[in-house]
Protein backbone atom coordinates (compact mmCIF):
# COMPACT_ATOMS: atom_id res chain seq x y z
CA UNK A 1 0.00 0.00 0.00
CA UNK A 2 1.52 3.30 -0.45
CA UNK A 3 2.76 6.04 1.80
CA UNK A 4 -0.12 8.15 2.51
CA UNK A 5 -1.54 10.19 5.40
CA UNK A 6 -4.16 7.87 6.56
CA UNK A 7 -3.49 5.89 9.95
CA UNK A 8 -4.50 2.02 9.74
CA UNK A 9 -4.92 -0.82 12.21
CA UNK A 10 -6.50 -3.77 11.24
CA UNK A 11 -7.73 -5.88 14.56
CA UNK A 12 -8.19 -9.93 14.44
CA UNK A 13 -10.91 -11.65 15.59
CA UNK A 14 -10.90 -14.59 18.05
CA UNK A 15 -13.50 -17.56 18.77
CA UNK A 16 -16.45 -17.46 19.41
CA UNK A 17 -16.75 -14.32 16.93
CA UNK A 18 -14.10 -15.64 14.30
CA UNK A 19 -17.03 -17.68 12.91
CA UNK A 20 -19.21 -14.38 11.92
CA UNK A 21 -16.59 -11.61 12.08
CA UNK A 22 -14.05 -11.32 9.70
CA UNK A 23 -11.93 -8.21 11.33
CA UNK A 24 -12.05 -4.72 12.48
CA UNK A 25 -10.34 -2.09 10.71
CA UNK A 26 -9.60 1.71 11.61
CA UNK A 27 -8.79 4.42 9.38
CA UNK A 28 -8.05 7.88 10.37
CA UNK A 29 -6.46 10.81 8.38
CA UNK A 30 -4.87 13.90 10.82
CA UNK A 31 -6.40 17.61 11.26
CA UNK A 32 -3.31 18.89 8.90
CA UNK A 33 -3.06 15.62 6.44
CA UNK A 34 -4.34 15.10 2.93
CA UNK A 35 -7.60 13.63 1.46
CA UNK A 36 -7.48 10.32 0.35
CA UNK A 37 -9.72 8.01 -1.52
CA UNK A 38 -10.11 4.33 -1.60
CA UNK A 39 -11.43 1.80 -3.45
CA UNK A 40 -12.99 -1.69 -1.65
CA UNK A 41 -12.99 -5.09 -4.36
CA UNK A 42 -16.37 -6.48 -4.09
CA UNK A 43 -16.93 -9.18 -1.51
CA UNK A 44 -20.63 -9.85 -1.09
CA UNK A 45 -20.28 -9.40 2.35
CA UNK A 46 -22.06 -7.14 5.01
CA UNK A 47 -20.30 -4.05 6.76
CA UNK A 48 -21.25 -1.77 9.55
CA UNK A 49 -19.12 1.69 9.72
CA UNK A 50 -19.07 3.83 13.06
CA UNK A 51 -17.90 7.02 11.43
CA UNK A 52 -16.54 9.63 14.60
CA UNK A 53 -15.14 12.27 12.42
CA UNK A 54 -15.98 14.10 9.54
CA UNK A 55 -18.75 13.10 7.03
CA UNK A 56 -17.01 10.23 4.54
CA UNK A 57 -18.54 10.51 0.98
CA UNK A 58 -18.80 7.56 -0.81
CA UNK A 59 -20.38 6.22 -4.05
CA UNK A 60 -20.55 2.51 -5.95
CA UNK A 61 -19.15 0.82 -8.96
CA UNK A 62 -17.29 3.49 -11.28
CA UNK A 63 -19.71 6.41 -10.30
CA UNK A 64 -17.91 9.64 -9.05
CA UNK A 65 -18.13 10.73 -4.95
CA UNK A 66 -21.30 12.09 -5.01
CA UNK A 67 -24.18 12.73 -1.74
CA UNK A 68 -23.93 9.66 -0.38
CA UNK A 69 -22.22 10.47 2.75
CA UNK A 70 -21.60 8.09 5.92
CA UNK A 71 -22.37 10.83 9.70
CA UNK A 72 -22.83 8.29 12.51
CA UNK A 73 -23.49 4.54 11.63
CA UNK A 74 -23.74 2.99 8.79
CA UNK A 75 -24.96 -0.76 7.19
CA UNK A 76 -23.15 -1.57 3.37
CA UNK A 77 -23.85 -4.68 1.65
CA UNK A 78 -24.17 -7.11 0.47
CA UNK A 79 -21.01 -5.27 -1.25
CA UNK A 80 -21.99 -6.72 -4.82
CA UNK A 81 -19.92 -3.87 -6.92
CA UNK A 82 -16.63 -1.62 -5.64
CA UNK A 83 -17.20 0.80 -3.00
CA UNK A 84 -14.96 3.88 -3.35
CA UNK A 85 -14.53 6.68 -0.03
CA UNK A 86 -12.65 9.30 0.53
CA UNK A 87 -11.08 10.19 3.43
CA UNK A 88 -10.83 13.87 4.64
CA UNK A 89 -8.83 15.38 7.43
CA UNK A 90 -10.32 14.77 10.83
CA UNK A 91 -11.61 11.17 9.74
CA UNK A 92 -12.21 8.60 12.21
CA UNK A 93 -13.96 5.65 11.34
CA UNK A 94 -13.95 1.99 12.08
CA UNK A 95 -15.12 -0.98 10.17
CA UNK A 96 -16.59 -4.07 11.03
CA UNK A 97 -16.21 -6.45 8.48
CA UNK A 98 -18.60 -9.60 8.44
CA UNK A 99 -18.26 -12.92 7.51
CA UNK A 100 -20.60 -15.05 5.35
CA UNK A 101 -24.28 -14.84 6.68
CA UNK A 102 -22.14 -12.92 9.69
CA UNK A 103 -24.66 -9.96 10.42
CA UNK A 104 -27.84 -11.80 9.71
CA UNK A 105 -26.38 -14.59 12.50
CA UNK A 106 -26.05 -11.70 14.86
CA UNK A 107 -28.86 -9.33 14.46
CA UNK A 108 -31.68 -11.56 13.21
CA UNK A 109 -32.23 -9.40 10.55
CA UNK A 110 -33.73 -11.15 7.03
CA UNK A 111 -31.64 -9.99 4.38
CA UNK A 112 -34.13 -10.38 1.83
CA UNK A 113 -35.45 -7.79 -0.27
CA UNK A 114 -33.31 -5.19 1.43
CA UNK A 115 -30.87 -4.96 -1.61
CA UNK A 116 -32.66 -4.89 -4.72
CA UNK A 117 -32.51 -7.54 -8.04
CA UNK A 118 -30.53 -5.68 -9.96
CA UNK A 119 -26.56 -5.48 -9.01
CA UNK A 120 -26.87 -1.82 -9.68
CA UNK A 121 -27.53 0.52 -6.37
CA UNK A 122 -28.36 -2.57 -4.33
CA UNK A 123 -26.47 -2.31 -1.52
CA UNK A 124 -27.97 -1.32 1.89
CA UNK A 125 -26.82 2.50 2.45
CA UNK A 126 -29.12 4.07 5.75
CA UNK A 127 -27.98 5.49 9.00
CA UNK A 128 -29.46 2.63 11.04
CA UNK A 129 -31.07 4.12 14.89
CA UNK A 130 -30.50 0.98 16.28
CA UNK A 131 -27.01 1.35 16.63
CA UNK A 132 -27.08 5.13 18.20
CA UNK A 133 -26.76 3.57 21.75
CA UNK A 134 -23.59 1.86 20.68
CA UNK A 135 -22.17 4.85 19.02
CA UNK A 136 -22.38 7.05 21.83
CA UNK A 137 -20.56 4.55 23.94
CA UNK A 138 -17.83 3.93 21.30
CA UNK A 139 -17.48 7.34 20.86
CA UNK A 140 -16.94 8.07 24.45
CA UNK A 141 -13.79 5.72 24.32
CA UNK A 142 -10.57 7.31 23.59
CA UNK A 143 -8.84 4.78 21.75
CA UNK A 144 -9.85 2.22 18.24
CA UNK A 145 -8.71 -0.70 20.69
CA UNK A 146 -11.00 -0.04 23.62
CA UNK A 147 -14.05 0.57 21.05
CA UNK A 148 -13.04 -3.01 19.47
CA UNK A 149 -12.70 -4.38 22.90
CA UNK A 150 -16.35 -3.06 23.70
CA UNK A 151 -17.70 -3.96 20.16
CA UNK A 152 -16.41 -7.47 20.64
CA UNK A 153 -17.87 -7.62 23.97
CA UNK A 154 -21.60 -6.48 22.73
CA UNK A 155 -21.42 -9.10 19.47
CA UNK A 156 -20.99 -12.05 21.90
CA UNK A 157 -23.34 -11.13 23.87
CA UNK A 158 -25.52 -11.67 20.31
CA UNK A 159 -24.13 -14.69 18.77
CA UNK A 160 -26.77 -17.02 18.19
CA UNK A 161 -26.64 -20.68 16.71
CA UNK A 162 -27.00 -21.28 12.67
CA UNK A 163 -30.47 -21.50 11.69
CA UNK A 164 -30.54 -25.55 10.90
CA UNK A 165 -31.31 -25.81 7.54
CA UNK A 166 -28.91 -22.78 6.71
CA UNK A 167 -25.90 -24.27 8.51
CA UNK A 168 -27.04 -27.76 6.81
CA UNK A 169 -25.88 -25.43 3.19
CA UNK A 170 -23.12 -24.54 5.22
CA UNK A 171 -21.43 -27.70 5.75
CA UNK A 172 -22.20 -28.87 2.47
CA UNK A 173 -20.27 -25.81 0.63
CA UNK A 174 -17.65 -27.78 -0.64
CA UNK A 175 -20.84 -28.87 -3.56
CA UNK A 176 -20.51 -24.66 -4.70
CA UNK A 177 -17.07 -25.34 -6.11
CA UNK A 178 -17.12 -28.50 -8.70
CA UNK A 179 -18.52 -26.79 -11.90
CA UNK A 180 -19.86 -30.33 -13.07
CA UNK A 181 -22.89 -30.13 -9.71
CA UNK A 182 -25.65 -28.15 -9.30
CA UNK A 183 -24.90 -27.37 -5.63
CA UNK A 184 -28.80 -26.55 -5.03
CA UNK A 185 -29.90 -29.67 -6.71
CA UNK A 186 -26.73 -31.51 -4.95
CA UNK A 187 -27.46 -30.28 -1.10
CA UNK A 188 -31.47 -30.96 -1.77
CA UNK A 189 -30.87 -34.67 -2.94
CA UNK A 190 -28.57 -35.28 0.36
CA UNK A 191 -30.55 -33.15 3.13
CA UNK A 192 -34.49 -34.15 1.16
CA UNK A 193 -35.36 -30.32 1.96
CA UNK A 194 -36.74 -29.05 -1.15
CA UNK A 195 -34.56 -26.81 -3.74
CA UNK A 196 -37.05 -24.15 -3.23
CA UNK A 197 -36.49 -24.06 0.73
CA UNK A 198 -32.79 -24.02 0.38
CA UNK A 199 -32.55 -20.89 -2.15
CA UNK A 200 -35.20 -18.90 0.25
CA UNK A 201 -32.81 -19.70 3.11
CA UNK A 202 -29.89 -18.63 1.38
CA UNK A 203 -31.24 -15.49 0.04
CA UNK A 204 -32.46 -14.29 3.80
CA UNK A 205 -29.40 -15.28 5.44
CA UNK A 206 -27.27 -13.58 2.75
CA UNK A 207 -29.05 -11.33 1.19
CA UNK A 208 -27.90 -12.31 -2.45
CA UNK A 209 -29.42 -15.52 -5.04
CA UNK A 210 -26.75 -18.88 -5.13
CA UNK A 211 -26.52 -17.79 -9.05
CA UNK A 212 -24.70 -14.37 -7.71
CA UNK A 213 -22.95 -16.51 -5.45
CA UNK A 214 -21.56 -18.51 -8.22
CA UNK A 215 -20.92 -15.90 -10.66
CA UNK A 216 -18.76 -13.78 -7.98
CA UNK A 217 -17.12 -17.11 -6.51
CA UNK A 218 -14.98 -17.46 -10.35
CA UNK A 219 -14.49 -13.66 -10.46
CA UNK A 220 -13.27 -13.94 -6.92
CA UNK A 221 -10.68 -16.72 -7.91
CA UNK A 222 -9.78 -14.11 -10.95
CA UNK A 223 -8.98 -11.37 -8.83
CA UNK A 224 -6.73 -13.55 -6.44
CA UNK A 225 -4.60 -14.84 -9.30
CA UNK A 226 -4.28 -10.97 -10.38
CA UNK A 227 -3.68 -10.19 -7.04
CA UNK A 228 -0.28 -13.28 -6.93
CA UNK A 229 1.06 -11.64 -9.91
CA UNK A 230 1.56 -8.15 -9.19
CA UNK A 231 3.52 -6.02 -11.09
CA UNK A 232 4.04 -9.02 -13.47
CA UNK A 233 2.54 -8.90 -17.25
CA UNK A 234 -0.91 -10.77 -17.21
CA UNK A 235 -2.13 -11.90 -20.23
CA UNK A 236 -5.94 -11.29 -21.10
CA UNK A 237 -6.86 -14.63 -22.73
CA UNK A 238 -4.72 -16.53 -20.06
CA UNK A 239 -7.25 -15.28 -17.55
CA UNK A 240 -10.46 -16.49 -19.63
CA UNK A 241 -9.23 -19.88 -20.21
CA UNK A 242 -7.86 -20.74 -16.56
CA UNK A 243 -10.72 -19.54 -15.21
CA UNK A 244 -13.83 -21.37 -17.75
CA UNK A 245 -14.89 -18.07 -19.23
CA UNK A 246 -16.56 -18.12 -22.72
CA UNK A 247 -14.56 -15.78 -24.29
CA UNK A 248 -13.10 -12.03 -24.22
CA UNK A 249 -16.70 -10.22 -23.90
CA UNK A 250 -17.52 -12.62 -21.15
CA UNK A 251 -14.72 -11.85 -18.72
CA UNK A 252 -14.86 -7.97 -19.56
CA UNK A 253 -18.87 -8.46 -18.30
CA UNK A 254 -17.97 -9.61 -15.00
CA UNK A 255 -15.48 -6.51 -14.39
CA UNK A 256 -17.78 -4.39 -15.45
CA UNK A 257 -20.86 -5.67 -13.20
CA UNK A 258 -18.68 -5.61 -10.43
CA UNK A 259 -15.83 -3.01 -10.73
CA UNK A 260 -16.97 -0.97 -13.46
CA UNK A 261 -13.36 -1.09 -15.23
CA UNK A 262 -11.90 -3.25 -17.86
CA UNK A 263 -9.74 -5.61 -17.13
CA UNK A 264 -6.17 -4.41 -18.01
CA UNK A 265 -7.80 -1.15 -16.23
CA UNK A 266 -7.48 -3.14 -13.00
CA UNK A 267 -4.47 -4.13 -13.44
CA UNK A 268 -2.92 -1.07 -14.33
CA UNK A 269 -4.54 0.60 -11.29
CA UNK A 270 -3.64 -2.25 -8.80
CA UNK A 271 0.01 -0.60 -8.45
CA UNK A 272 -1.05 2.78 -6.93
CA UNK A 273 -2.23 1.30 -3.93
CA UNK A 274 -5.73 2.88 -3.93
CA UNK A 275 -7.14 -0.47 -4.15
CA UNK A 276 -8.45 -2.79 -1.17
CA UNK A 277 -9.42 -6.58 -0.78
CA UNK A 278 -10.81 -7.29 1.93
CA UNK A 279 -9.06 -10.47 3.57
CA UNK A 280 -10.76 -13.64 2.75
CA UNK A 281 -14.18 -13.41 4.27
CA UNK A 282 -15.84 -15.98 2.24
CA UNK A 283 -15.22 -19.68 2.03
CA UNK A 284 -12.14 -20.77 -0.19
CA UNK A 285 -12.19 -23.54 -2.45
CA UNK A 286 -11.62 -26.82 -0.95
Amino acid sequence: MEQTDVNEALFLVEAPLEEVINSFYHMSVASDGEPVTRHVCPNLEMMLIFNFGVPIRISFHNNPLQTEIIRRTTVIGPLRQMLNYELLPGADALVVNFKFNGFQRLFSMPLTGLTGEEGTGAEILTDQDRFDSLWEKLKALPTAAQRVSLLKQSASGLLKENDQVFQTVISNLAKFFNPRVDPVKAIAADTRLSERSIQLKFQKHTGYSVKELLRFLRFKEVIAYILARSNQQIAIFDLIGRHDYHDQSHLIKDFQYFLGLAPQQFIKNLNNGSFCVVGDTYPSQP
